[in-house]
Protein backbone atom coordinates (compact mmCIF):
# COMPACT_ATOMS: atom_id res chain seq x y z
CA UNK A 1 0.00 0.00 0.00
CA UNK A 2 2.90 2.78 1.14
CA UNK A 3 4.73 1.84 -2.26
CA UNK A 4 1.10 2.37 -4.43
CA UNK A 5 0.86 6.12 -2.57
CA UNK A 6 4.73 6.86 -3.27
CA UNK A 7 4.36 5.54 -7.26
CA UNK A 8 1.09 8.08 -6.84
CA UNK A 9 2.69 10.92 -5.60
CA UNK A 10 5.71 10.69 -8.16
CA UNK A 11 2.69 10.63 -10.98
CA UNK A 12 1.06 13.32 -9.45
CA UNK A 13 4.35 15.72 -9.53
CA UNK A 14 4.75 14.50 -12.66
CA UNK A 15 1.68 15.59 -13.95
CA UNK A 16 2.03 19.15 -12.40
CA UNK A 17 5.34 19.22 -13.61
CA UNK A 18 3.62 18.52 -17.33
CA UNK A 19 1.00 21.64 -16.62
CA UNK A 20 3.25 23.92 -15.52
CA UNK A 21 6.12 23.53 -18.02
CA UNK A 22 3.45 23.10 -20.94
CA UNK A 23 0.58 25.63 -19.75
CA UNK A 24 2.50 28.88 -18.43
CA UNK A 25 5.62 28.23 -19.72
CA UNK A 26 4.99 27.33 -23.30
CA UNK A 27 1.42 28.81 -22.92
CA UNK A 28 -0.21 25.58 -24.88
CA UNK A 29 -3.82 26.94 -23.41
CA UNK A 30 -4.95 23.63 -26.09
CA UNK A 31 -3.27 21.20 -23.65
CA UNK A 32 -5.83 22.15 -21.16
CA UNK A 33 -7.88 19.36 -20.97
CA UNK A 34 -4.84 16.70 -20.54
CA UNK A 35 -4.16 17.93 -17.74
CA UNK A 36 -7.82 19.16 -15.72
CA UNK A 37 -10.58 16.77 -15.15
CA UNK A 38 -13.66 18.34 -17.00
CA UNK A 39 -15.57 19.38 -13.92
CA UNK A 40 -12.63 20.61 -11.69
CA UNK A 41 -12.73 22.99 -8.79
CA UNK A 42 -11.03 26.81 -9.60
CA UNK A 43 -9.97 28.51 -7.09
CA UNK A 44 -7.30 31.12 -8.22
CA UNK A 45 -8.82 32.80 -11.30
CA UNK A 46 -12.39 34.34 -12.54
CA UNK A 47 -14.59 32.88 -13.84
CA UNK A 48 -13.59 29.51 -12.10
CA UNK A 49 -13.37 27.51 -14.53
CA UNK A 50 -11.35 26.80 -17.28
CA UNK A 51 -12.31 29.65 -19.14
CA UNK A 52 -10.86 31.97 -16.20
CA UNK A 53 -7.83 29.97 -16.07
CA UNK A 54 -6.93 29.70 -19.83
CA UNK A 55 -7.41 34.15 -19.73
CA UNK A 56 -5.04 34.45 -17.15
CA UNK A 57 -2.47 32.32 -19.11
CA UNK A 58 -3.21 34.86 -21.84
CA UNK A 59 -2.44 37.82 -19.60
CA UNK A 60 0.76 36.48 -18.85
CA UNK A 61 2.18 35.92 -21.94
CA UNK A 62 0.92 39.06 -22.85
CA UNK A 63 2.35 41.39 -20.25
CA UNK A 64 5.60 38.96 -19.69
CA UNK A 65 6.31 37.18 -23.25
CA UNK A 66 9.46 35.67 -21.54
CA UNK A 67 7.85 34.75 -18.76
CA UNK A 68 9.45 31.01 -16.70
CA UNK A 69 7.91 29.47 -14.14
CA UNK A 70 10.24 27.26 -11.89
CA UNK A 71 9.51 25.55 -9.41
CA UNK A 72 11.62 25.72 -6.70
CA UNK A 73 9.70 22.66 -3.79
CA UNK A 74 7.56 20.70 -4.58
CA UNK A 75 5.94 18.16 -2.38
CA UNK A 76 3.17 15.43 -2.25
CA UNK A 77 1.13 13.37 -0.79
CA UNK A 78 -1.99 10.82 -1.24
CA UNK A 79 -3.75 13.06 -3.92
CA UNK A 80 -2.26 16.39 -2.89
CA UNK A 81 0.78 18.40 -4.52
CA UNK A 82 2.04 21.70 -3.42
CA UNK A 83 4.28 23.92 -5.26
CA UNK A 84 6.73 26.70 -4.73
CA UNK A 85 7.64 28.25 -7.83
CA UNK A 86 9.25 31.16 -9.40
CA UNK A 87 8.01 33.35 -11.68
CA UNK A 88 10.36 35.46 -13.81
CA UNK A 89 10.19 37.62 -16.47
CA UNK A 90 10.18 41.18 -18.42
CA UNK A 91 7.31 43.24 -17.98
CA UNK A 92 6.09 44.24 -21.90
CA UNK A 93 2.67 45.54 -21.68
CA UNK A 94 0.26 47.34 -19.38
CA UNK A 95 -1.05 45.51 -16.48
CA UNK A 96 -3.45 47.17 -13.55
CA UNK A 97 -2.44 50.31 -14.29
CA UNK A 98 1.09 49.62 -14.40
CA UNK A 99 2.61 50.68 -18.15
CA UNK A 100 5.46 48.41 -19.20
CA UNK A 101 9.45 50.02 -18.48
CA UNK A 102 10.81 46.82 -19.39
CA UNK A 103 11.62 45.89 -15.65
CA UNK A 104 12.64 42.20 -14.54
CA UNK A 105 10.39 40.45 -12.62
CA UNK A 106 10.87 37.74 -10.01
CA UNK A 107 8.06 36.97 -7.65
CA UNK A 108 7.63 33.77 -6.33
CA UNK A 109 3.81 31.89 -5.97
CA UNK A 110 2.23 28.63 -4.60
CA UNK A 111 0.22 26.03 -5.94
CA UNK A 112 -2.34 23.77 -4.35
CA UNK A 113 -3.39 20.63 -6.57
CA UNK A 114 -5.52 17.51 -5.61
CA UNK A 115 -5.83 15.20 -8.43
CA UNK A 116 -8.37 11.89 -8.83
CA UNK A 117 -7.52 9.49 -11.87
CA UNK A 118 -4.47 11.37 -13.63
CA UNK A 119 -6.57 14.45 -13.80
CA UNK A 120 -6.37 17.98 -11.87
CA UNK A 121 -9.29 18.29 -10.34
CA UNK A 122 -8.68 21.16 -8.12
CA UNK A 123 -6.48 23.82 -7.94
CA UNK A 124 -5.61 27.07 -6.18
CA UNK A 125 -2.49 29.79 -6.17
CA UNK A 126 -1.35 32.35 -4.34
CA UNK A 127 0.68 35.25 -5.83
CA UNK A 128 1.80 38.29 -4.39
CA UNK A 129 0.19 40.86 -6.60
CA UNK A 130 1.73 43.50 -4.57
CA UNK A 131 4.88 42.67 -5.30
CA UNK A 132 4.55 41.81 -9.00
CA UNK A 133 3.21 45.39 -9.25
CA UNK A 134 6.30 46.82 -6.81
CA UNK A 135 8.83 45.08 -9.87
CA UNK A 136 6.65 46.25 -12.33
CA UNK A 137 7.35 50.16 -11.13
CA UNK A 138 10.51 49.58 -11.25
CA UNK A 139 10.97 49.18 -7.18
CA UNK A 140 13.55 46.88 -5.59
CA UNK A 141 12.44 43.77 -4.91
CA UNK A 142 11.70 42.47 -1.25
Amino acid sequence: MELAMQDQAKTNKTIVRGYIEEIWNRGLIERFGSFFATEYQEAAYSPANSEGHCAMVAVQKRIMPDAVWSIERMTAEDDSVICELTLRGTHQAAFKGVEPAGNSIHVRAYRTFVLKDGKIVHHSALLDTAELLKQMRGQQAA
